[in-house]
C-alpha cells in the first residue's frame, strides 16, 4: 500500500505511516490518494472498517476481468477502468479498480507495474508546482481516466497501420498468414470496442449535475474531454473494423482470382497433354500398317510435327476462349 497526501498549495508526499483518521476527516484540507497493489487481507480490512466501502465493491476488486462500470454509494464511488497492454503479443486490457469520495482516492490492482499510475503521479505534481488551482479528487479521476483513454490512440493507430500494410501485401501475393493478422486485428478491435463502449456509458455519470465526489469544473469540462475522446475512439474502432473486414474480402477475392489462373493454367495444361496422348496413343497401338508407315524414314519427325501443331492450335483456341 503506498499513501501520497496532496497538500492544498504544495507538491505530493508520501505518507508512511497514516493518521487515518486525520487524512480522512478533512483536518489536513488536501486529498489523499491510496494505491493498494495485489490487496491483502490488511488492506481489505482497511477498506471495510476505515473507508467502509461497500463489500461488493471490496469483492470486484478481488475478482480478474471485470467489466467496465461504476457504482454509485452514498459516502462513494466505484469504478472501473480499463488501461491497456501495449506490450503483449496478444492485445489485452488491465483492470484498476478506483474508489472516489470527497478527500480520498484509492486505486486497486493485482500488478506492481502501473505506467499510468506513475503518469498520472507526475502530473499532479506539476500541476499543483505550476501554481494551478487545489487540487481535487475530481482532477484525478480525470486525470487517471485521460491517461488511460490517450493510451488506445496510437493502439489503434499502430492497428490500422499493420491493416493497411497487409491490404498491400495482399494485393500482391495472398498468404494464409496475413489472412490468420488480419482475424487477429479484428479481434483486438472487437476487444477494444467492448472496453471503450462501456467506458463511454459509465462516464455519463461523471457529467451529471448532481455527482457529489466530482468538483463541478471537472465535471462540466474535463470529464466532457474525456467522454469526447472516447466517441472518438469508438468512430475509430468502427472505422478501422470496416476496413479490416475490407482487407478479408479482398483477401479472398485475391485468393479466388488467384486460384482461378492455377486452375486455367491446369487447364491448359491437362487439355494439351491429352490431345497429345491421343496421337502417341493412336502410334502405341497394335496396328500392321499405319501412316506413316513403320519403316518410312521420315514417319517419327512427322509425328513429332503434328504433335507441335496440336499442341499449338490447343492453346491459341484456349486463349482465344479467354
Amino acid at each position: 500500500m503506498h499513501v501520497v497526501q496532496f497538500e492544498q498549495h504544495g507538491f505530493s508526499k508520501p505518507i508512511e505511516s497514516p493518521d487515518w483518521t486525520a487524512l480522512l476527516n478533512g483536518a489536513s484540507k488536501g486529498v489523499v490518494w491510496v494505491d493498494i497493489v495485489n490487496p491483502t487481507p490488511e488492506d481489505i480490512r482497511i477498506m471495510r472498517e476505515v473507508f467502509h466501502f461497500h463489500p461488493l465493491a471490496i469483492e470486484d476488486t478481488l475478482n480478474e476481468r471485470q467489466r467496465p462500470k461504476i457504482e454509485e454509494y452514498p459516502d462513494h464511488l466505484f469504478t472501473i477502468l480499463n488501461p491497456i497492454n501495449t506490450f503483449a503479443e496478444e492485445l489485452t486490457f488491465r483492470e484498476l479498480d478506483v474508489f472516489v469520495g470527497k478527500h480520498f482516492f484509492v486505486t486497486v490492482r493485482d500488478y506492481l507495474e502501473e505506467p499510468v499510475i506513475d503518469a498520472v503521479l507526475h502530473q499532479c505534481n506539476v500541476r499543483t508546482g505550476n501554481g494551478q488551482r487545489a487540487m481535487s479528487v475530481g482532477y484525478l479521476m480525470y486525470a487517471l481516466a485521460d491517461q488511460i483513454v490517450d493510451a488506445y490512440f496510437p493502439v489503434l493507430d499502430a492497428l490500422a497501420d499493420r491493416a493497411e500494410s497487409i491490404g498491400e501485401e495482399v494485393i500482391e501475393r495472398p498468404k494464409p498468414e496475413l489472412l490468420q493478422e488480419l482475424f487477429k486485428i479484428k479481434r483486438s478491435l472487437a476487444e477494444m470496442a467492448r472496453v471503450a463502449g462501456q467506458q463511454r456509458d459509465m462516464f455519463n455519470v461523471f457529467l451529471r449535475e448532481d455527482n457529489a465526489f466530482v468538483s463541478e469544473d471537472v465535471m462540466r469540462y474535463y470529464m466532457r474531454d474525456v467522454y469526447d475522446h472516447l466517441i472518438r475512439v469508438s468512430d475509430m474502432i468502427g472505422t478501422y473494423r470496416d476496413t479490416v473486414a475490407g482487407t478479408i474480402d479482398l483477401y479472398l477475392s485475391s485468393s479466388s482470382n488467384r486460384l482461378n489462373v492455377i486452375v486455367q493454367r491446369l487447364t491448359i495444361i491437362t487439355v494439351g497433354t491429352g490431345a497429345l496422348a491421343v496421337i502417341t496413343g493412336f502410334y502405341g497401338m497394335n496396328f500392321e500398317r499405319t501412316f506413316p508407315s513403320f519403316d518410312a524414314w521420315w514417319g517419327v519427325p512427322f509425328v513429332i510435327l503434328l504433335m507441335i501443331i496440336t499442341l499449338s492450335v490447343v492453346l491459341y483456341v484456349l486463349g482465344r476462349l479467354d
